[in-house]
């Protein structure tokens, strides 16, 4: 029998996994927030989505918080980083217990985040929340042909419940969704393996003057990435190494974990690997510096893994100057803007106490 799903995010990969979802015999309810200027009429109209050319009927599409809330068994979330917390205090009201909350997108400490909004509107409620590494799909959704089209599944990917006590339990409720969900230590290694802050934010500002002449006609990952700036990856990429192993992760490098999640191929310097990759390639953009490749994963990338630097010992001097850098161009200070352990709440500890806190802690006010 089928799990019933609500899904909130209705972008490129939201979409979809409401596709894909019922097409795997689950019965979805895609939600549009009222505010979304994407065009979803003909969703909302026919109530079906062209799925790699074929059509699938959903269950319901609404743009009523609670309609999509209320009876589901899993809540999935494929919302940017940046809108976790307003995510979860538009559906914090109707939530139930025995619900599943699934994190579906870029890892940043999101689980312990939903948490603390729970906490502090609907303390009581007993529901689960974990969090991918990243997104389960590269993935577009084109509103004029009204068609996903799934480019790849993401075959190796980290998961983590808040606290990692529930992980197992989750996975086997969420392995009927993603057969492919790896179990994670906890949401630290979750987030410490996202691919995004590497990928996106060096590349992208020193192409800066590209991307401001070139606007919709450049592809970051086939033109961007060159023999020169895939150095300023490799050197994060060092950084964030050295973080895993202070919390005694594994430290697999990008090119490693992008090979094992199939969205590389073997044999190929990295920026060649950036460069030919059959699922990364063909994406266009960012057609503007002020872009989630920059903002969300400088403020929700970068700067939480400098600060999870700082708490284990790590220095992180190349990530510090891309910060500085982004903030410089885009004039905002993500230093100050962006997400911190300090703002999680989470005080100064020793590697093996924060691991500890990722296990047990139910909640963080």
């Amino acid at each position: 029998m089928g799990l019933k799903i609500g899904i909130f995010g209705a972008g490129n990969g939201g979409i979809t996994a409401a596709a894909d979802m019922t097409e795997k015999g689950h019965q979805v309810t895609l939600f549009q927030s009222p505010q979304s200027k994407k065009d979803l009429s003909q969703i909302e109209e026919s109530g079906a989505i062209s799925f790699n050319g074929k059509p699938i009927s959903l269950h319901k599409f609404t743009r009523e918080a609670e309609v999509a809330v209320k009876g589901q068994d899993v809540i999935m979330l494929t919302v940017p980083s940046v809108a976790i917390e307003p995510v979860g205090e538009t559906i914090a009201p109707y939530i139930e217990d025995g619900q599943y909350i699934l994190i579906n997108g870029a890892s940043a400490m999101s689980s312990l985040r939903f948490r603390r909004v729970l906490h502090n509107m609907k303390a009581d409620v007993d529901v689960k929340v974990g969090e991918t590494m990243s997104l389960t799909y590269a993935s577009r959704y084109s509103s004029e042909k009204n068609e996903a089209q799934l480019i790849a599944y993401n075959k190796y990917n980290l998961f983590a419940a808040y606290p990692a006590r529930h992980t197992e339990e989750m996975l086997e409720v969420f392995h009927r969704m993603y057969d492919y969900l790896e179990p994670a230590e906890n949401i630290l290694e979750t987030t410490l393996n996202n691919g995004n802050p590497e990928s996106h934010p060096g590349p992208s500002i020193l192409n800066a003057g590209r991307i401001d002449y070139a606007g919709d006609d450049f592809y970051l990952y086939k033109e961007g990435i060159t023999k020169h700036t895939v150095n300023v990856v490799h050197k994060i990429d060092e950084e964030r190494q050295e973080i895993c192993r202070a919390l005694g992760f594994d430290a697999l490098s990008k090119s490693e974990r992008s090979l094992r999640s199939g969205y590389f191929e073997d044999g190929l310097t990295l920026d060649e690997q950036y460069n030919h990759s059959k699922v990364l390639k063909d994406i266009k953009g960012p057609i503007e510096l002020d872009n989630r490749y920059v903002t969300e994963d400088v403020s929700n990338g970068l700067v939480l893994w400098a600060s999870i630097g700082k708490m284990v010992g790590v220095q992180t001097p190349v990530m510090d100057s891309v910060i500085t850098l982004a903030g410089v161009l885009l004039e905002r200070d993500y230093f100050q803007e962006g997400v911190t352990l300090a703002k999680l709440g989470i005080e100064d500890s020793s590697p093996a106490q924060l691991n500890e806190d990722m296990k047990y802690n139910h909640t963080r006010d």
